[in-house]
């Protein structure tokens, strides 16, 4: 029987790093595909690495993370850094299973002659698949302190966000999430199209009657837009995002019973759910199912919101919960595609607002509200006093609009949560089609439709409050 040698993984580590045997007269053949809209910031923070650190790029399956891993290399070699002084892993391959970090960093060093002050660039992918990984990669950080050391995780902990360090101080995180509203039209070709710039060039408007257009590019991303290119699961959703080997690494090795809770969960998006139903409908004990919901929110496919009740407090056992897919287009993988008339789209198109927060910080405030007689279908907290800074109300069927079935009464549950919990947060109605600017029992509400708000959100979570009025 022959061995697996030094020299099998010199040749695998050649196949990932072929950028070593670039020379003047070489073509440097690296991604040229689009960069998401994230990549700058990603960029920065990689430059912006302090000795004895790490970062993290966090992300399902198939969105993108080892595409952004690999432009980032082609980012550095064409700014000047030595082709030599970068390493990459792929540790998907299984010539890696028992191979440790430090011995595949120390194949790269040797190889190029460099020394433990050497200013290196270090990219681990997939690196989940290492074990004790978390104590493994500071450790390296910390044995080479001039190497910016960068890992990609397809399953990180739960509910993390851009910025945290839940791994400790020595690992920064960066979520990259699935594709966004503004850069599924940019993919698409149609963003020009709809949009175009203001007078001061800092705003993107809508051009005139393309609202309807809009929301025709908005049912598409909802079917088929969270992923980019080929990484689409239409066809492959449970072997793609609900992996084996993933899921084994979480001590999960009943896959059937976690694929019924993600159609269970799929189906639910947008919709309150209670432990209690949970366990019920999918038969598992309480442990199980919790260890579930762990697992498919660290694989970055569900995103669980907290529940505060009519004062905006938060419970003290979380009993029930609000799901939500980390992008709507996971949901017409498993059932089809959905039209906008269905009564599910209003939950697919909450949905996908929410997907626009996921790569960013302010998706640790979000919450909804729910008490006997009453509900808010979506609000953010303010990370200083817990109070409500932003709610929202989804009326897709624009009820509130003239001629509406509750165009007399209006939004008068959102008025009331605001009258007793912060009179000056901002009030949102998000309709399909109509945009006016109200106030009801002295509380100020803006009524956008969805798909424009969703754009605006993810283009600059600052600019959705300036142009909500407009």
């Amino acid at each position: 029987m022959q061995s697996i040698t030094n020299d099998d993984h010199s040749l695998r580590l050649m196949g990932d790093n072929p950028w070593w045997d670039f020379s003047s007269g070489f073509e440097k053949k690296l991604p040229s595909q689009l960069k998401r809209d994230v990549f700058p910031a990603f960029y920065r923070s990689i430059q912006d690495l302090g000795q004895g650190t790490a970062l993290v790029v966090a992300g399902t399956l198939g969105v993108g993370k080892t595409v952004m891993l690999h432009q980032a290399v082609a980012r550095l070699i064409e700014e000047g850094v030595p082709p030599s002084a970068v390493f990459f892993c792929s540790l998907v391959s299984p010539i890696y299973g028992s191979v440790e970090l430090i011995r595949l960093l120390e194949m790269f060093t040797a190889r190029h002659g460099h020394g433990p002050e050497a200013e290196l660039y270090v990219f681990f992918d997939e690196i989940q698949y290492t074990g004790n990984w978390q104590d493994k990669l500071p450790a390296l950080a910390r044995a080479w302190p001039k190497a910016r050391l960068v890992a990609s995780v397809s399953s990180g902990e739960t509910g993390i966000t851009t910025g945290e360090d839940p791994y400790g101080f020595e690992i920064s995180t960066f979520v990259l999430p699935a594709l966004t509203f503004p850069e599924f039209l940019r993919l698409q070709g149609t963003e020009e199209n709809l949009f175009a710039k203001g007078q001061t060039g800092s705003a993107l408007v809508l051009q005139p009657g393309a609202i309807g257009a809009l929301n025709e590019a908005f049912q598409e991303y909802v079917n088929v837009g969270g992923f980019p290119g080929e990484n689409m699961p239409t066809g492959s959703i449970a072997e793609m995002v609900l992996n084996r080997d993933l899921a084994s690494l979480h001590g999960i090795s009943n896959t059937q019973e976690l694929n019924r809770l993600f159609a269970i969960l799929a189906k639910n998006t947008g919709l309150e759910v209670s432990i209690e139903e949970l366990t019920r409908a999918l038969g598992v004990a309480k442990n199980t199912l919790r260890k579930y919901l762990d697992y498919l929110e660290h694989a970055y496919l569900i995103r669980r919101l907290p529940r505060v009740d009519q004062s905006a407090q938060r419970f003290k056992r979380a009993v029930a919960f609000k799901i939500y897919l980390t992008t709507p287009c996971l949901y017409a993988a498993v059932f089809g595609p959905v039209d906008s008339e269905s009564e599910v789209f209003p939950r697919l198109a909450e949905t996908a607002l929410v997907s626009q927060w996921l790569g960013t910080k302010d998706a640790a405030s979000l919450a909804y509200a729910s008490w006997r007689g009453g509900d808010i279908d979506l609000l953010s907290l303010d990370p200083v006093d817990d109070r409500p800074s932003n709610v929202y109300e989804i009326d897709w069927s624009d009820d509130y609009a003239p001629g509406g079935k509750k165009a007399e009464t209006g939004p008068q549950g959102l008025s009331a949560f605001l009258g007793g919990t912060n009179r000056h947060a901002k009030a949102y109605v998000l309709t399909r089609e109509r945009t006016r600017q109200g106030s009801i029992g002295g509380i100020d509400v803006t009524l956008v439709p969805l798909s424009l708000y969703a754009y605006w959100l993810a283009c600059d979570p600052r600019q959705a409050s300036l142009n909500a009025g407009n």
